[in-house]
């Protein structure tokens, strides 16, 4: 037992000592057909530490998207993070990332750009109900207005079409509401168990719940379902860093 814990302490001894701060993140926001989405707003918020302990540093962020979609953060920090970005006239898009950067002592890495560009899509709502629900949904979440939010979605619970899902489901992980956004995402996968965005929304709402093994899996099916290159390289980046959450929690 006592071998355990001292394992458990050195690994969060060195991750927690030698994560600097990463000098610029970068990442881009596109519509349902892969363009670029322009003055589009990203909101960058702090889940917890990269161990799932308590965050400490700046918390929240917010960027827009220049003309080629692209937006990029000075001072980031390593940590459990959740990007959502919202435009006029779209619905959000949403995903939670662990990340951080390991430097050793002595190695003069203090301003390091990593190889991170998480992507955000946006989607357009649907004509009829659905679309209006979720318009009206996105639009209360982005005002603050959970209540209104909530029940716009809770009449979307019964819909047929994964891509409606996938767009509530997004929509709560907009609100930090993972618990509400994984049904929403597994009823998707129910009717489109190839589906890309329904696969990283299981992945991110596992992520920000802490259920690691699950978030894992799902992160690893998500990369199979995309021809991407930069979804395919921030979810390749994303299983590695996860690994190093679940090895030290494993060890504990």
């Amino acid at each position: 037992m006592r071998r355990t814990s001292v394992l458990f302490l050195c690994v969060l001894g060195c991750v927690s000592s030698n994560a600097q701060p990463l000098s610029r993140l970068k990442g881009r926001v596109v519509d349902s057909h892969g363009q670029p989405v322009e003055n589009a707003v990203v909101a960058i918020e702090a889940v917890s530490g990269f161990l799932g302990d308590p965050y400490a540093g700046q918390r929240t962020f917010e960027v827009r998207t220049d003309k080629k979609g692209e937006w990029a953060l000075i001072g980031f920090k390593a940590g459990i993070w959740i990007f959502d970005a919202g435009a006029d006239g779209r619905l959000p898009g949403a995903v939670a990332l662990p990340i951080t950067l390991l430097a050793g002592a002595g190695s003069g890495l203090g301003d390091v750009l990593p190889a991170w560009h998480p992507v955000l899509r946006l989607a357009t709502p649907p004509p009829g109900e659905e679309g209006d629900l979720l318009a009206d949904s996105a639009d209360a979440a982005r005002q603050g207005v959970r209540g209104a939010a909530a029940l716009s979605l809770r009449r979307l619970q019964s819909s047929a079409d994964p891509d409606v899902l996938v767009a509530a489901g997004n929509i709560c992980l907009a609100m930090r509401d993972p618990a509400s956004a994984l049904p929403f995402f597994r009823k998707a996968l129910e009717r489109r168990p190839d589906s890309f965005e329904a696969t990283i929304g299981v992945a991110s709402s596992a992520l920000m719940q802490r259920a690691y093994d699950l978030a894992a899996k799902s992160f690893s099916d998500a990369r199979a379902r995309t021809k991407d290159k930069d979804e395919r390289s921030y979810i390749t980046i994303a299983i590695g860093e996860l690994n190093k959450v679940h090895v030290t929690y494993k060890a504990f």
